[in-house]
């Protein structure tokens, strides 16, 4: 599936161009036929094998759509050591991508630290990429700096880019984010008419909280904004187990 093409907000984009070149030519390298290339080439980038091809379409993909590099190489099935339901919610939503999308499903996986949620809500870009989807991961800090402290076109685009793209992600939902009463204000009102959007035009949006009651986490106007955003637009998936980050996993 190929979508209408959407301009970009690099406002939004917070992965280093180097860090992101280092990755592609890691692969590169590690690969036996491509580090032992005729040095004909002009580039490092031509005449990949179709595996070398294939990772630099992806790593391109997810570069654009700002999913962490921590994440690239880490697939759910064999990485995820988790709570089992979460995996079984990863599969229902992955198993047919475009069903997803005309669905307009939307989640917030809501539970403690270490429990895989930002690596299921990641795989869950990863797939969409790979079917030509438009994908945007982003936190919730990231996007308060940027709606308050961006002016102009910065501004105008990300917001754009957060109604319109074809999947978003929004991590790190949790209020310790919003440095004063305004700038909680102004998110609130500007996450109102993102969800609203992107619920009218049945756009897939997934979240994750550390929160186990995520309304519980804000108080006032903000609290009763996202409380009836949660209600008419997001089912909560609640996200049991441990702390597998303590333990060496994901």
């Amino acid at each position: 599936m190929d979508s209408p093409i959407l301009q970009r907000s690099t406002a939004l984009n917070n992965i280093p161009s180097r860090k992101f070149q280092e990755k592609l030519l890691s692969a590169i390298h590690n690969c036996k036929i491509c580090s032992e290339r005729d040095m004909k080439y002009k580039s490092v980038f031509d005449g990949l094998c179709q595996k070398c091809s294939l990772v630099n379409v992806a790593f391109n993909r997810y570069y654009e759509a700002n999913i962490p590099i921590e994440y690239w190489d880490l697939k759910m099935d064999k990485d995820f050591h988790g709570y089992p339901g979460l995996l079984a919610k990863y599969k229902e939503i992955v198993a047919d991508l475009n069903k997803t999308y005309v669905s307009g499903t939307a989640v917030c996986f809501a539970g403690l630290h270490g429990r895989g949620k930002s690596l299921t809500a990641s795989c869950i870009l990863k797939k969409a990429c790979h079917k030509n989807f438009q994908c945007l991961y982003t936190t919730l800090s990231d996007v308060v700096s940027v709606l308050t402290g961006a002016v102009g076109e910065d501004r105008f685009m990300a917001r754009k880019e957060l109604l319109l793209v074809d999947f978003l992600v929004l991590d790190e939902f949790d209020n310790r984010f919003f440095s004063s009463d305004n700038a909680a204000d102004l998110f609130a009102r500007t996450l109102e008419g993102v969800f609203r959007t992107r619920s009218q035009n049945k756009l897939p949006t997934f979240m994750c909280t550390n929160s186990p009651n995520i309304i519980e986490a804000f108080t006032g106007p903000l609290k009763q904004s996202i409380d009836s955003l949660m209600s008419g637009y997001m089912t909560v998936f609640p996200v049991l187990g441990t702390d597998f980050r303590k333990q060496g996993a994901v």
